[in-house]
C-alpha cells in the first residue's frame, strides 16, 4: 500500500482530530477575545502559540506515516525541553527585557513543539489515543478556565455556589470538546477494526473481499449515542470538577477588598500594542517559576539522557550475555528437546557473528551446508559431524523425538563452534558482534 493510500484509509480519524485541535484553538483564542486581550502584540502571541502547535502536529503525523520511532521524538523533545531550560538558566535577569513574542516563540518551539509533535504521531498510533488528546485538552480548558477568572465566576465558587462557574459561554467551550474527543476515539476504533478485518492477515478474513478505500463509518444511531455519552460524560464532569478545584495562595492586598456595594475599579487604558498587565504578569511569574526550577529539571533530563545512553549503549551487549549463558546453562531445568533447540540457536548466533545467517524458512540441514566452507575457513582442525547435529537440530524441530546422546552431542558441538568462531574473530568484529541483533 502507497502512501497516499495510507493517507486516504485514515482520512476520516485524520479529519476528526483536525477538528477537534481547531476547536480547541478557537476556544483559546476566543477566550483571549472577549477577555480584552486584542492588541496586537496578543494576537502576534496567538498566532505563535497555535501556528506553532499545528505545524509540529502536522510533522508529527507525516513522521507517523513515515514509521518512525516514538523514543526518537521523545529523545528530540528531551533534548528541545533541556535547551529551553538551560537558555531560562543563561539568560536570569535578562528575560524581562527581551521582547515578548521572543519569549512566548521560544515556549511555543520549545516547550510546546515536541508535545504537539507527539501528539500528532500519537494521534495516528494503535494505543496512543488518549496520550494525544493532551494538546487539544490543554487549549480547550484553558480558554474556558481563562473565561471564567475574567468573568468574576471565580468569586462566586468561593463563596460556596461550586457550580456558578458553569455558564453559557463555559459549557459552550467545554461540551463539544468532549463531543469532539469521544467522536475522534470512535473513528480511530472503528478504522483500526476495518483495517484488521480485512488485512492480509486477518484472523476472520470475510467472504467476501471489499473493494476500494476501507473507510470508517459511524451510523446515525451511532451518532445518537455519541451524543448522549457526551452529555452524560460532560455533565458528570462538570458536577464533580468544580469541587476539586483548589486555589493556592494569593498576594495581600494593600486595602482590603471592596464591598459588595462598591462599584468595581475601572481598568486602566492601555496604549496600542501594550500587552495587558494581566498577562504581562502571568509571563512574569512563569518566568520566574521556571528559572527557580531549571536547575533541577536540567539536572534530571541530563540524568535522564545519560541513563537512556546507557541503555542504548549496554542493552545489547548485556542482552546476548545472558542469552547466551541461558543457552549454555539454562538458568531453570529445561526439557531435552529445548536442550536440543538452545544447542542449535547458539550455533545460529556463531554462525552470525562469522557473517552466515539464517535465511527465513530454512532448515538446519541447509545452514549447515552454507556455513561448512566458513568454518573450514575459521578453523584448522577438520569440522566433523555438522551434518549429524543439523539432522538432529531438524528432527526435534518437526516433532520426531530425541534419541539417546543427542542432547550431548548438540551440546557439545555447538560450544565448539561458539568458541572457535568468537576466538577467531578480531577485535572489531567482535564489538561488532557484541551489538548485532540477536
Amino acid at each position: 500500500m502507497t502512501l497516499w493510500q495510507t493517507v486516504k484509509e485514515t482520512a476520516v480519524p485524520i479529519a476528526t482530530y483536525w477538528l477537534w485541535l481547531g476547536f480547541s484553538f478557537a476556544v483559546f483564542a476566543v477566550a483571549m477575545v472577549i477577555t480584552g486581550n486584542t492588541s496586537a502584540k496578543d494576537v502576534q502571541i496567538l498566532v505563535i502559540l497555535e501556528g506553532t502547535c499545528a505545524l509540529a502536529v502536522g510533522v508529527g503525523q507525516l513522521l507517523a506515516f513515515l514509521r518512525v520511532r516514538t523514543w526518537i521524538l521523545l529523545v528530540g523533545g528531551a533534548v528541545c525541553w533541556i535547551a529551553y531550560f538551560g537558555f531560562l538558566v543563561g539568560s536570569m535577569g535578562t528575560l524581562g527585557a527581551m521582547p515578548d513574542t521572543v519569549v512566548v516563540g521560544l515556549v511555543a518551539v520549545l516547550l510546546l513543539g515536541p508535545v504537539a509533535l507527539t501528539g500528532g504521531l500519537w494521534s495516528l498510533e494503535t494505543h496512543r489515543a488518549l496520550w494525544s488528546a493532551w494538546l487539544p485538552m490543554v487549549y480547550t480548558v484553558g480558554g474556558m478556565l481563562w473565561w471564567v477568572e475574567e468573568s468574576g465566576k471565580i468569586d462566586d465558587w468561593k463563596a460556596g455556589n461550586k457550580l456558578a462557574v458553569w455558564d453559557p459561554v463555559a459549557l459552550a467551550m467545554f461540551v463539544p470538546s468532549v463531543g469532539l474527543f469521544l467522536l475522534f476515539l470512535v473513528t480511530r476504533e472503528t478504522h483500526r477494526l476495518a483495517t484488521w478485518r480485512r488485512g492480509p492477515t486477518a484472523p476472520l478474513r470475510p467472504t467476501i473481499e471489499e473493494r476500494g478505500v476501507a473507510r470508517p463509518r459511524l451510523t446515525c444511531l451511532g451518532l445518537v449515542a455519541l451524543g448522549l455519552l457526551t452529555v452524560f460524560v460532560a455533565g458528570s464532569t462538570a458536577l464533580v470538577a468544580p469541587f476539586l478545584w483548589r486555589t493556592g495562595p494569593g498576594e495581600k492586598p494593600d486595602s482590603p477588598p471592596p464591598g459588595d456595594d462598591d462599584p468595581p475599579e475601572p481598568r486602566e487604558p492601555r496604549e496600542p500594542g501594550e500587552m495587558d498587565p494581566a498577562l504581562q504578569e502571568l509571563l512574569q511569574k512563569m518566568g520566574e517559576a521556571a528559572q527557580q526550577a531549571a536547575g533541577t529539571v536540567c539536572t534530571l533530563l541530563s540524568i535522564g539522557l545519560l541513563a537512556l545512553l546507557g541503555a542504548l549503549i549496554a542493552y545489547r551487549p548485556l542482552k546476548r550475555l545472558l542469552v547466551v549463558k541461558h543457552l549454555k546453562d539454562p538458568f531453570w531445568t529445561v526439557s531435552p528437546t529445548t536442550r536440543v533447540d538452545h544447542g542449535w540457536k547458539l550455533v545460529e548466533i556463531a554462525l552470525g557473528d562469522a557473517g552466515v545467517h539464517p535465511r527465513p524458512g530454512e532448515d538446519a540441514a541447509g545452514l549447515a551446508r552454507r556455513a561448512a566452507p566458513v568454518l573450514k575457513s575459521l578453523s584448522p582442525v577438520e569440522v566433523h559431524g555438522f551434518d549429524d547435529v543439523a539432522e538432529v537440530a531438524d528432527r526435534v524441530r518437526f516433532g520426531l523425538g530425541v534419541s539417546p546422546g543427542d542432547v550431548e552431542t548438540v551440546e557439545r558441538f555447538s560450544r565448539w563452534v561458539m568458541d572457535t568462531v568468537w576466538e577467531r574473530l578480531d577485535d572489531k568484529a567482535q564489538l561488532a558482534a557484541m551489538y548485532r541483533a540477536i
